[in-house]
This record gives structure tokens, sequence and C-alpha cells, in this order.
């Protein structure tokens, strides 16, 4: 058309033409910047509502904290700490917003930019910096803040959470992300992509501390079956001791059953509970040890280790005779202490008159003087030592043996057997103690046919030669009396005995 000449008309129409392609071009970019302005601003309302969102997950944990501080605290915490570091993302990028406005100045009536398409407002803010540009620097803080909000939570669960704060370096290309995101975009453009980067950090915000919120309660356990439960230390309690226990409800879900194990040993469940059965032949004090293991709501497989203790008795029946409450003098007295319901090594016993050794429910009395002992019994009961009772007892000195020779005490004896005896022995007979006595010293008296009596005393229970001697000449029809005895007995008295020994030869 340059070539060919053109009427006035057409002239006119060409212009024409040329007018209308740039309106037409302006209104098309006049529309696009508009078209960011509206989504910045859709953008902002956004941002407001993930506000809002955080403020009632906040309200959230501040009624948490009220009703259980010690179990929502480390929650609590960290979504604090996820609050801060959205909001420091935030108002740095909502300083370079000023930085952009400020280039292109600010409309005050209508709020809005003086220069939308302005293509170097946003360069000269973000990429034409010396040094760092703030374009990188806005980088740095993106990733840097993504990785502190991961670290809020464990890695086994961060794939479950999405933090939309994603600011990495294309794969391909010499271009860095904040070149590809900036670099020669309108002024509108460059605002509006960063009240998106506003939006992704409350959305990121909101995602952290909803997902804290919920792992306050994700390993409680569930329980659809409640039942009553009594727990005492015993069954079985004395006057004036308080009988206690702990009443309460037990709580268990139907649908899962635990596992018991004692001393290594799975053991059966039925509706929840395992059945621990144990038989013993040796009376003592048996412990067990176990774990019970329950699957939790976040998949972890809780264990709960139990320990308790037992103790196995011998049957037994305790019988007296109310008359035969003696304790001797000189001698070891076996006494036995047992209290129903009390373990043997809780139970304490003392006398009043002479010494008690011994423990565990056997003891040894000695007595030194006649009269009356009585043994007091106490008990450690509820970590408090209680007396639960006396006894009296008769003090008695050990019956008197029997002296005999040629083992016996009366009657006759062969010629042949008296004339080998040693000596004169002094018998407890029909006593259960053992209690030994020793002669100490008696006289002899032989009476025999055409003779003289022979008299002799021994200072021991050996015969005398001279008593020998006379022995030997005894006959049938003689009589052997000894008398005056003296005996010691095992506690170191000496006493002299009532009864002799009388015995005719034959």
């Amino acid at each position: 058309m340059a070539g060919i000449k053109q009427t006035p008309r057409q002239r006119l129409v060409n212009m024409m033409y040329l007018v209308l392609v740039a309106l037409l071009a302006l209104n098309v970019s006049n529309e696009v910047l508009n078209a960011f302005r509206t989504v910045k601003e859709s953008l902002e309302n956004t941002t407001n509502s993930f506000a809002i969102t955080a403020e009632n997950t906040m309200s959230a944990f501040e009624s948490a904290m009220e009703n259980d501080p010690n179990k929502t605290k480390p929650f609590y915490d960290k979504a604090r700490l996820a609050q801060q570091y959205t909001n420091e993302l935030y108002t740095y990028i909502e300083g370079l917003k000023k930085e952009i406005e400020n280039v292109v100045g600010m409309d005050e009536e209508t709020g809005y930019i003086n220069a939308p398409g302005d293509l170097d407002a946003v360069n000269q803010v973000l990429l034409r910096e010396t040094g760092t540009s703030k374009g990188a620097e806005l980088k740095a803080k993106i990733r840097e803040t993504k990785e502190k909000l991961f670290a809020l939570i464990p890695e086994a669960d961060r794939s479950k959470v999405s933090i939309p704060l994603e600011a990495e370096d294309p794969e391909k290309g010499a271009k860095k992300w904040e070149h590809v995101m900036f670099e020669s975009v309108p002024a509108t453009a460059g605002l509006t992509i960063l009240a998106k980067l506003q939006t992704d950090a409350k959305n990121a915000e909101v995602e952290i501390s909803r997902y804290l919120l919920t792992a306050i309660n994700a390993s409680d356990f569930k329980f659809d079956v409640l039942e009553p439960a009594v727990v005492a230390p015993t069954s079985y309690v004395l006057t004036g001791q308080p009988y206690q226990a702990q009443i309460f409800l037990t709580a268990s879900n139907s649908t899962q059953q635990p596992d018991v194990l004692v001393n290594g040993q799975k053991l059966p469940v039925q509706g929840n509970k395992a059945i621990f059965t144990a038989t013993h032949t040796t009376p003592g004090v048996y412990e067990y040890k176990g774990t019970i293991r329950v699957p939790s709501p976040d998949g972890t497989v809780k264990e709960y280790p139990f320990s308790q203790s037992y103790q196995v008795s011998a049957p037994t029946a305790v019988v007296s005779a109310d008359k035969m409450n003696v304790l001797y003098i000189g001698v070891d007295n076996p006494i036995s202490v047992s209290v129903p319901g009390i373990p043997r090594e809780s139970i304490r016993a003392s006398i009043n008159s002479g010494s008690l050794s011994g423990g565990n429910g056997s003891y040894t009395a000695r007595v030194s003087q006649a009269g009356t002992a009585v043994i007091s019994v106490s008990a450690e009961v509820g970590g408090e030592v209680r007396s639960l009772g006396t006894q009296t007892f008769r003090v008695r000195t050990v019956p008197p043996p029997i002296p005999k020779f040629g083992g016996i005490n009366s009657g006759t004896l062969s010629a042949s057997v008296a004339k080998v005896q040693p000596g004169v022995f002094a018998v407890l007979e029909n006593f259960d103690f053992d209690m030994k006595f020793t002669v100490t010293r008696f006289t002899m008296i032989i009476s025999r046919r055409r003779a003289d009596p022979f008299v002799q005393t021994a200072s021991s229970n050996a015969l005398t030669p001279q008593m020998k001697q006379a022995l030997n000449t005894v006959a049938a029809g003689d009589v052997v009396a000894i008398d005056d005895i003296y005996v010691k007995g095992g506690d170191g008295t000496n006493r002299k005995l009532e009864q002799g020994i009388a015995i005719r030869i034959q």
C-alpha cells in the first residue's frame, strides 16, 4: 500500500484503523491489569479468612489449655511458634508490597496504584539491587519458614500436612525462582504474586495449627466398655484396723484385645481380661512381672509394664491347751507365733521376763525365774506397728530327774550286773526338752548279811574304788541303797533329789 497513491478518504480510514487497533490493545491491557487487581483483592479476602480460621484454632488451643494444660502445652507452644514464623514472613512480604506501591505511587481516592502496568517497579524493588536481591532474600525466607514449620511436626507425619510455600528454582534454565516470578511483570501483577505468597503463609499457619490441635488427642484411646472395679490391698483386716479399697471405673475397647505377657509368656485374654494362675508347693513370697501391649490410635503399640507379689503360706491350725502354757527354767522353750492374714516376717514378739530370740514366727524363750511371763505380739500393718495381743505363760522349774543305778531306780539287780556299774546317773523321763543332769554327789549304803553296813560318799557320779570293792562282795539278799543325791542341770543349777535308789541283789 505504500506504493499506491491513497485518496484523502482512504488515508483517513487507515488512520482510524490504527487508532482503533491501539484502542483495542489498550482496552485488553486494562482488562488484564484490572483482572490482576481483582485477583489480588480476592487473595486478600482469602488471607483474611485464613487469619480468622487461625484465630479460631488458637482459641480452641486456649480452651484445651484450661482443661488439660499438661497435655496441651507442648502442642500449644508449637502452634505459637508456627504463628510467629508465618507472621514474620507475612510482615516481610508486606514490606515489599509497600516498597512497590511507593515506587508507582498510590491514588488516595481509589486506594489503587497509579501505574498498574509499570514494568520497572517490581524489577527495581526485587531484582535490581547490588549483592543479594530482595527477590533472592524472599526466596530464602520462604524456604526457611517452610523448614521451620515442618520441624514442628514428626517426620513420619509430614506427608499428611500440606504447606503451600514453594520457592524452588526451576530444574532447567538459567533463571532463578525470583526472576521467573517477578522479572518484567507489571506492578499490579507483582503485588498480586506477593499477596498470593501472603495467603500461602496464612494457609500454612492454619494447616500446622490444625494438625497440632488434632495431635493433642491423636494418641488417646477410645473406649466403649465401662466397668466398676474395687481393688483392696487385702480382704482381711484386724479389729481396729481400717479397711481401705480403691473404687473406680475401668475402661476398655471391645474391638481391640490387648496382649498380656507375664514372665515372658502370653496369657489368653477374654473380655479384655487375662487370668494369671500359678501353683506353688513351697511357702514363700513370689513375684511376677509382665507387660500389657495395646495398639494406640496413632498406630504405635503402647507398652505398660507391671509387677506384683503375693505370699504362699502352708495351711495351719492353731491348737493350744489352756492349762499347758508353761515355760521351763533353764531350757530352750520353742515358741511359734502366727497371725492369720499377716506374713510371718511382719510379726514381732517380745517377753517381759527372760529373753526371746528368733523371728519369722519361730522364737526361743529362755526364762530364769519361777512365776509368770508374758509374751506380747505385734505386727507391721498398713505401714504402722500394731499390738495384736499377749499370752501369759507359767514359769516352772524342770521336773527332777530319776536317779538310776544299773538302769533301774528300784527293784532287783543281779550281783554280776551290780559289780560292773560305773556310777550313778540321773535321767529326765517323759520330758520333751533336751535337758541333761549330772550327778555331783551321792552316798552309797550296802547292807550285807553277817557284816557291818558299807557307807561312803562320792563327790561325782562315778563309783569310788572302795565302792567298787564293796560291790564285788555283794551276794543275793544284800541291799544297795543310794541316797543324798545331788545333781546339776544344764542351766547350771544344783539341786538335791528327794528320791533315792533302793535295790536288792539277787
